[in-house]
């Protein structure tokens, strides 16, 4: 706030001064890095995460043959996220058991979560203002001001996920669609079309595949996609089972060298 002169005197003969928002050059309100910060914090990708999630790193994932090409065009996407929210480009990274299946991979464990974690992560790093949300975390947020003691409408809620610069969506139509999951997905992602808003979602459905989860709008929110968004599909094998595989073989080397030290 700054205060200007009116012009005008009171009854003493004294100056009257106003206090008005002090605004730059063009007329816009220049906000303090300490009000850049509190938004951040708000907008913070990595805040919607857990603990090791937001240790997901572009820098630190294991990369091999099969995903190397998808970390990179996952890292270019964020390189070029200006022009994205120029453009309102979407990123679409899928794994659907009907393409992986017939060929013997599989659509599971492939890292479409963690991919999502690393994009999520460097935006933040690069203080991006973005959410990261789970489909489910994004139902129940709704639904919580449905309650009486809610500090937030139904309104409020979905103007914030319509309106941040970039949203992130973990796992779309994992959960049961039902009529009203399906009217909030359409008006929030109808909603998120245009420039200057970036979505990026991962999920198991190919986005041909969408209209028979979403009985009433998927077709329309297939075509949104389709339209909008670059896709990466995440197919091949499924690496938790393999961490846990060798998690298993790595107790059972352990425990047979403890026997041998210490007996049964």
């Amino acid at each position: 706030m700054e205060k200007v002169d009116t012009g005008l005197l009171n009854r003493l003969g004294e100056p009257i001064y106003e206090e008005r928002i002090k605004t730059d050059s063009s007329g816009r309100i220049p906000f303090c890095e300490c009000y850049k910060a509190k938004m951040f914090e708000k907008y913070n990708a990595s805040s919607g995460m857990k603990p090791d999630e937001r240790l997901r790193l572009f820098d630190t994932a294991i990369i091999d043959e099969e995903n190397s090409s998808k970390f990179d065009a996952a890292r270019q996407f964020v390189d070029k996220i200006e022009e994205h929210l120029a453009a309102g480009t979407w990123l679409y990274i899928f794994g659907d058991a009907e393409r992986a299946r017939p060929r013997g991979l599989s659509e599971v464990g492939t890292g479409k979560s963690y991919l999502t974690h690393c994009i999520g992560n460097e935006l933040s790093r690069r203080k991006h203002k973005a959410i990261y949300v789970t489909e489910d975390k994004l139902f129940s947020d709704i639904k919580a001001t449905y309650q009486r003691d809610s500090d937030e409408s139904e309104s409020d809620v979905m103007f914030r996920y319509q309106e941040v610069p970039i949203l992130l969506i973990d796992d779309l139509f994992k959960s049961k669609i039902t009529d009203w999951t399906e009217d909030k997905l359409f008006h929030l992602l109808n909603n998120r079309l245009g420039p200057g808003k970036v979505t990026v979602i991962n999920s198991n459905y190919a986005p041909n595949r969408i209209e028979p989860v979403c009985p009433k709008t998927g077709s329309a929110i297939s075509s949104r996609i389709l339209g909008s968004a670059l896709a990466i599909e995440m197919i091949g094998k499924d690496r938790r089972r393999q961490i846990r595989t060798e998690g298993q073989k790595w107790k059972s080397s352990n425990s047979n060298s403890m026997r041998q030290r210490y007996g049964d």
